[in-house]
Parts: structure tokens; C-alpha cells; sequence
């Protein structure tokens, strides 16, 4: 049998053939053996059962520094002494295994002593496979590795895939990774620690006039000035061309303000010569607080190169600061949810839903529905609005979310009445801007005739916040189309301070009690004698009332027996996509 492999032609070092059951010197002369192990690149070492050596292989001489080698006859931990990472003797490598009749192999990382002394101990790789013949042991076979060159090329390329080439800093994969590390441990909220975001102002005006090779080499020289003013605690990294993060470890933000002021004055102070030509250069740098709070280093980083950005538009050596986590991450979030938003619309990947409003009195029948919307994500799954919404109101893209809704549910309404069916009443949430806006009344004054509703189908919701803060705009509105024959109810009622003094100038036809209310009713007395005040007062004044937040049965019930009118929520049904329509 030879050391091929007959079929691939391909060699078969000795523990593969063991593996494939072969005997690496059976069918040929034992000089012919002893001559193809000793070409292998590894040391091998042949023992009988009892550790005996019977052949070791030319380069285990070498391995262990004995000029003689490993001779047969001699016990192998006389000839090959083992030692951990600290120095400390290990015991035989032959390992104890079970008798059993397949072969057992084990595999340790160790360092071989030197025989001589005089080098230091070599890191190998030690495979051991133990060979049975009917049950009964009969050889180990050892399989030496030398391993150092190895780690020094794995060590070498592990640092080029985590640090820049040309200044030698840790990269933005880096950075980010020990950034996560960093947030995962941080569990104590007296753990305070401060990101900084920084990039060279104008850094491309220097490539354009000077050259790449004038840039690179302004990026080392102020790479060195910038960690002469740090610690060694403090990790530096290069995460963009021009773009750097440095992270303060165990730091507050009056700590991490002395730095950055430090940091500043120390550029402010460079200059760089090229050529005989003297260019001054300044940096723009953000800074975010870290803490317990914050959970992604992807977004936290991002948030402080919003915040850095943010110092550019200042000009030169600005610094801005974006001192509480939570409020860095909503930020972020938020202005991520307004690309997203765009995007939606664009893509048409909004979708309604309609949760419906029964009636507390008689059958409990459908009233009417409300309508809510809802963004459909990238991959399909359905986003809530709490999600969105709140970043649509504070960058002004509610008002388009709400023109799209009241088009999609006034064409919807349209094709159910031309398909002969009996139509269900709808109320459509208005935020506060589309009150506002002046034009935003005519707007759903043409819609709804353009589509030939029946007015009286539709309900318009306000909250009494918004309608509070648009009073003279929300007054319009709801004159104009209550008068073409539209409904109004004034959501979220009871939440707000000044809900008693406005309530008698808003025209509205239902009054929505606050869910905060009825949630906990059974509960809270308190709770339960603010809905029925409210409910009072709105009888008083001939409007109806709707709860909000029905969860159970219990609470539909004391509702009804309180004389509320109507009621929505999950204990009734929950809030469920409009069904399509045929025709």
C-alpha cells in the first residue's frame, strides 16, 4: 500500500491514512517507509502501546533540538518534553482511551522544550491517534505541527483585516466591534463613557491642490499629533478617508469636553508644511455620551457623525455635542424613519386598516370604522404606526401621509358604493399640521365630491390638542365640512388641560374618552369617575361618547351600565386590513 491514494493520486499524510484504515508501511519495505515519512513536513513519532518510541521522523530532531533525535526503544517523554504557555511541564500526551476497536484521536496545542536550552520553546500543534488491532491497543502515532510561523502569518493578516494601512489605526470594523463590546458590558448607569466623531475640514480642498500623496501624508502627521493628546486607554480609529472616532473609556462629558478642547486647540496650533507651502487645518469633531442607555454601536456611531456633521456646517473647529444616548438614538431613528417614509410613499407601501366602533346599546351593532394606517417594511412585515408616525409629525411629512390616507378611503368608500353595497361609515384620524394648513379643508372638500360619498359616512377625528393649538384653523375646518355633512369626533378627550374651557367653541359631534381612562376603570376609582364624568358633561352638551382601550368584557359592561355610548378596542375586535372589494 502506498502513501497515494489510488483513485485521486493525490498524497495521504499518515493520520489520513490511519483515518482511511491504511497502514502507511504495510505492502513495502520498511526503507521505503522510514524514506516517504521523512519528506512530510510535520515531525512524526510512532509508539507502541506502552509509549515506547518505535520511529520518529528526521524533522522531529529538529523540532526538539536533540542533534541524535528520538531513538527506538527510548520512552518518548524522555525525548519529548512538553510545556504549557506558562512553562509548566504537561503530562504524557498519549492519551488514556477506553480498549475499543476504531481508532481515537486527540488534539492538543503545546510548546516543545529544547534540548540544548538555548531556544526558546517551539509552539506545536500535537495530533494523537491511537491504533487498535481486535480490541486490543497496539501504536500511537504522534503528528508534530510547528505552529509559530503559522500564528505569525495568521496574527499578520488578522491585523491588516482590523487597521489602516497607511496610518496604522484600527478601521471602522474594528472600532465598531469593540464599540459593541464596550455597550454589552455597560450595565451600571454610574458607567459613562464618551464617543467622539471627527473629520478634517475641507480635507479634500488639500487633494485636489497638493496631491494624494500631500494628503496622505497630512493624515499620519495629524494622526500623531491627535493620540500624543490621548491616553493609552483611549481607542483611535480611522473610519472613513478623512474620518476618525475616538472612544473615551470611563469618561463623563465634562472629562470628555477637556479632551475635545484639548484635541481642538492642538490642531488649531498644526501646520502643515508641503513643499515649502505652509497649510493651516481644522477639524470639525462630534461627541455623544454613552451609558447603559444606548444598546447599537452602528447607530451610536452614526449619531455622532450626525452630530459631527452638524459642527461642519458651523465652519471651522466647531464641536457639537449630543449629550443624553436616549436622545441620540431617537434622533437617529427618527431620521431614518424619514427616508423610510419617503420611500413608502413613493413605493406605495402604505396600507389601511379599520378597527370597528360598536354600539353599547341594544344589539352592540357596527357603528362605524376607524382608520389606521400602517407602512408595510422592506421584506413585508407590517410596521405599527407608533413607529413612524411620530417621525412623520416632527419632519413635516404628516400632512402627506394624511392627504394619501383620505384619497385611498375615499376611492375605497366610492367602490363600495358602486358596487352596490350598503357601505359602512369610516372616521379618519387629522393630525394637527393638516388643521394648520389652510388649504387643507378645500382639498377634502374636493375629494369628497370628486368620489361622490354620502357625507354622512365620513367622520373626521381631531385630537383636542391639536385642534386647541389650530383652534381658528380647526374651527374652519370643521364648520366647512360639517356643513357638507361630515361627522367629527374629538379624540383622546381628558388627556389635555384646557379640554373643559375650549370644549363649548369645537362643534363636535363625538367626544373619544381617553384609553388611559378606561383601561384601568375596574381598577382605578379615580379612572372610573373620570369616564363618567366625561360622559356626563358630553350628555349635558348632546354630544356622544366613545371609549377607547376596551380590553375585556367586564369593562364593555360597566360602560354600558355608566350610559356610554359606544366603544372600541381589542376586547371587541382588533384592528384588521381592508378587505378588497371586487369590481
Amino acid at each position: 500500500m502506498t502513501l497515494f491514494d489510488p483513485k485521486s493520486a493525490e498524497y495521504l499524510g499518515p493520520l489520513a491514512q490511519l483515518e482511511k484504515g491504511l497502514n502507511p508501511c504495510e505492502g513495502i519495505s520498511l526503507q521505503a517507509a522510514e524514506a516517504a515519512l521523512g519528506e512530510v513536513a510535520d515531525g512524526v513519532i510512532v509508539t507502541d502501546a506502552g509509549g515506547i518510541v518505535l520511529y520518529a521522523n528526521p524533522l522531529v530532531s529538529e523540532m526538539t533540538g536533540n542533534l541524535v533525535g528520538l531513538l527506538p526503544g527510548q520512552p518518548l517523554n524522555e525525548g519529548l518534553q512538553l510545556c504549557d504557555t506558562q512553562g509548566a511541564p504537561l503530562p504524557s500526551p498519549l492519551p488514556d482511551i477506553p480498549v475499543r476497536e476504531v481508532p481515537s484521536m486527540r488534539e492538543i496545542q503545546a510548546y516543545i522544550l529544547r534540548c540544548d536550552g538555548a531556544r526558546a520553546p517551539l509552539e506545536v500543534t500535537l495530533q494523537v491517534m491511537a491504533l487498535w488491532d481486535a480490541g486490543t491497543l497496539k501504536n500511537y502515532v504522534l503528528v508534530l505541527r510547528d505552529t509559530s510561523a503559522a500564528r505569525r502569518v495568521s496574527t499578520r493578516l488578522s491585523w491588516q483585516t482590523s487597521h489602516d494601512a497607511l496610518t496604522r489605526l484600527p478601521n471602522r470594523q474594528y472600532f465598531e466591534s469593540a464599540l459593541q463590546k464596550l455597550l454589552a458590558q455597560c450595565v451600571d448607569k454610574r458607567q459613562h463613557h464618551v464617543l467622539l466623531y471627527l473629520d478634517i475640514y475641507q480635507f479634500k480642498v488639500i487633494n485636489d491642490t497638493l496631491g494624494f500623496v500631500a494628503g496622505d501624508q497630512l493624515l499620519v502627521q495629524l494622526v500623531a499629533l491627535l493620540q500624543h493628546n490621548l491616553c493609552s486607554a483611549d481607542l483611535f480609529a480611522r473610519v472613513g478617508s478623512d474620518e476618525f472616532a475616538i472612544l473615551l473609556r470611563d469618561c463623563t462629558l465634562g472629562e470628555g469636553g477637556r479632551v475635545v478642547a484639548r484635541l481642538r486647540d492642538a490642531v488649531q496650533d498644526f501646520s502643515f508644511d508641503w513643499e515649502g507651502d505652509n497649510n493651516r487645518v481644522a477639524v470639525s469633531i462630534g461627541v455623544v455620551g454613552v451609558d447603559c442607555f444606548t444598546a447599537n454601536a452602528s447607530q451610536l456611531l452614526a449619531s455622532a457623525n450626525d452630530a459631527c456633521c452638524s459642527a461642519r456646517e458651523q465652519g471651522r473647529n466647531r464641536v457639537k455635542l449630543f449629550g443624553d444616548s436616549r436622545k441620540v438614538l431617537e434622533h437617529r431613528r427618527e431620521t431614518t424613519w424619514v427616508a423610510e417614509i419617503h420611500a413608502a410613499l413613493r413605493e406605495d407601501r402604505l396600507v389601511l386598516y379599520r378597527q370597528p366602533v360598536i354600539s353599547l346599546k341594544g344589539g352592540r351593532k357596527l357603528h362605524h370604522y376607524e382608520i389606521l394606517v400602517r407602512m408595510l417594511g422592506r421584506d413585508g412585515g407590517v410596521i405599527s404606526p407608533g413607529l413612524f408616525l411620530p417621525a412623520a409629525e416632527r419632519y413635516g411629512l404628516i400632512e402627506e401621509v394624511d392627504r394619501w390616507v383620505i384619497r385611498r378611503v375615499f376611492h375605497y368608500m366610492a367602490r363600495e358604493q358602486r358596487t352596490g353595497f350598503p357601505g359602512a361609515s369610516y372616521a379618519i384620524n387629522v393630525s394637527g399640521i393638516s388643521l394648520g394648513d389652510d388649504t387643507f379643508a378645500g382639498f377634502v372638500s374636493q375629494e369628497l365630491a370628486e368620489a361622490r360619498l354620502t357625507p354622512s359616512r365620513v367622520q373626521f377625528e381631531i385630537t383636542e390638542t391639536s385642534a386647541i393649538n389650530n383652534l381658528e384653523r380647526a374651527l374652519v375646518f370643521i364648520h366647512k365640512l360639517r356643513a357638507a355633512g361630515c361627522s367629527f369626533a374629538l379624540d383622546d378627550f381628558g388627556r389635555g388641560v384646557s379640554s373643559l374651557a375650549y370644549l363649548r367653541q369645537l362643534p363636535v359631534d363625538f367626544l373619544k374618552i381617553d384609553g388611559s381612562f378606561v383601561r384601568n376603570m375596574l381598577e382605578d376609582e379615580i379612572d372610573s369617575a373620570m369616564v363618567s364624568t366625561i360622559d356626563h358633561l358630553a350628555k349635558c352638551m348632546g354630544i356622544s361618547t366613545i371609549a377607547e382601550y376596551v380590553e375585556s368584557p367586564e369593562v364593555m359592561e360597566k360602560l354600558h351600565r355608566m350610559g356610554v355610548d359606544y366603544a372600541q378596542g381589542f376586547g371587541i375586535a382588533p384592528a384588521t386590513a381592508l378587505p378588497e372589494i371586487d369590481g
